[in-house]
């Protein structure tokens, strides 16, 4: 369970991290060393086994308790089973069910299965299922145009190799320099030459 606790933990890191400004972003995978991005891997995998067991034991136990006390409400005072009081028992526990399904997925964006498959995508090593040619040549584009792209996967690659996140982070420093290029060229767009104003004026 100890595995359990520490792999929310780096999810709940990780939800802060997203939500953080992106030079934060930035300085905090620039500063991943190899090691460390090994052992939150292999904290995770440990992690989700457990949640995984934890997650079908909490649901069937949740899921019979729910129905014991449905039943039990209807059944208390006449034990006498009905085609009604069977309807009724099994539609109320389906309606809670989706209750219960619908909170679940709404925790799923935080600390469920979508949280932990992007935890270990973010940390895996550049693949072609996870990266496809598009995005890695626009990363290769990125840092041939860009110096503050340039310098952020030599620091990376300094320490460590490159990362699916770190192609991200990559792509997002260039589309930052981009914009504000482009933002430039917008803003001067259309506006007359200042040598074109200039008139000779006569001597005389």
């Amino acid at each position: 369970m100890i595995a359990l606790f520490k792999g929310l933990g780096l999810l709940l890191q990780d939800n802060e991290l997203y939500g953080s400004p992106f030079e934060k972003q930035v300085a905090h995978w620039r500063n991943k060393s190899e090691q460390q991005i090994r052992e939150e891997v292999a904290t995770l995998a440990k992690a989700k086994g457990q949640w995984l067991m934890a997650s079908i034991v909490g649901w069937q136990a949740a899921s019979l308790l729910i129905l014991g006390l449905i039943a039990n409400y209807l059944w208390k005072d006449d034990f006498h089973i009905t085609f009604t009081r069977v309807v009724i028992v099994f539609g109320s526990w389906v309606s809670i069910l989706f209750v219960i399904w619908f909170m679940a997925n709404m925790f799923d964006h935080t600390a469920g299965f979508e949280r932990w498959m992007k935890a270990f995508n973010s940390r895996a090593r550049i693949t072609s299922d996870a990266d496809t040619v598009e995005c890695v040549a626009e990363a290769l584009d990125m840092a041939q145009l860009y110096p503050e792209v340039l310098d952020y996967k030599q620091a990376v690659t300094a320490r460590r190799e490159l990362r699916h996140e770190d192609i991200r982070i990559m792509r997002e420093i260039g589309r930052m320099k981009q914009h504000s290029e482009l933002v430039g060229q917008l803003n001067h767009v259309g506006e007359p030459d200042p040598g074109q104003n200039l008139h000779l004026q006569p001597a005389f």
